[in-house]
């Protein structure tokens, strides 16, 4: 995974008025050759199935909002605007091509890739790893993991559950303000020109659904835990269960019970 300065391939964007990113990013597998896609079935599959979850859990959460619980999203809604005010402030420079880099890493190295090197400078940097033919169906969420891996909620939620367990709405203040500071992270340098995104098989347009559908999924849950706190996790995962069930047995006529 490479990054190079804005100036780069500004032949080919002359003229066009694009949103201007942090840094401009380069595909996340170095043995490719240039032009070469990245994701195949598996990343479309996960996304045919992405998209629908999170606009069912969603759909499933708002419209089973009671009177109480705007008090609890109005709270969510407020952390999450200065978690958005704080991140787009004080997360610049070298923490933020860190930061970006380092969401490489994790995935990759989650994977079983091997890491080879990390470079970090102000305004660009790159993450070097090498893959095999087992782990290769994974460099589309390698490619994309800086827009749609969540590292500060997941920090929050392990904190909220260690520090407010008794306390729901610290907990959503806390989750909250690290969830506003992962969306401005993950959404700021989404541009035409970031070849993370483009690298994916689809294109860029193909890359963004990948990002919204997984970023969607993340929205229902937290949701879904604002609203109902940790039973209400427990309730998501048994509706989910039910529904694939359900979804497997309508493909499966043979699976179903006689």
């Amino acid at each position: 995974m490479s990054h190079k300065d804005f100036e780069e391939d500004s032949a080919e964007l002359e003229g066009a008025e694009l949103p201007e990113p942090t840094f401009k990013t380069e595909p996340a597998v170095p043995e490719a050759e240039k032009g070469e896609k990245i994701g195949g079935f598996a990343f479309f599959l996960s996304l045919s199935m992405l998209m629908p979850t999170g606009l069912l859990l969603v759909a499933a959460c708002l419209t089973g909002i009671r009177p109480i619980d705007y008090q609890a999203l109005a709270i969510f809604a407020g952390a999450c605007l200065f978690g958005l005010l704080l991140g787009h402030s004080a997360i610049r420079g070298h923490i933020s091509v860190l930061i970006h880099e380092s969401k490489h890493a994790i995935v990759s190295n989650l994977v079983g890739n091997k890491r080879k090197g990390m470079q970090i400078d102000e305004r660009s940097g790159h993450f070097t790893y090498s893959y095999t033919k087992r782990t290769a169906h994974f460099n589309f969420i390698i490619a994309l993991a800086p827009y749609i891996l969540p590292v500060f909620t997941f920090v929050g939620t392990i904190a909220s559950l260690a520090l407010f367990r008794h306390d729901h709405t610290l907990a959503v203040l806390l989750v909250g303000l690290c969830y506003g500071t992962d969306t401005i992270l993950n959404v700021r340098d989404i541009s035409p020109i970031q070849t993370d995104i483009t690298s994916v098989r689809g294109g860029y347009g193909m890359g963004i659904a990948y990002i919204f559908a997984w970023n969607l999924v993340i929205f229902a849950v937290l949701l879904t835990w604002v609203f109902n706190g940790s039973e209400g996790l427990l309730d998501l995962l048994k509706l989910t269960t039910e529904a694939f069930m359900r979804f497997y047995s309508l493909l499966s006529p043979s699976a179903a019970p006689e």
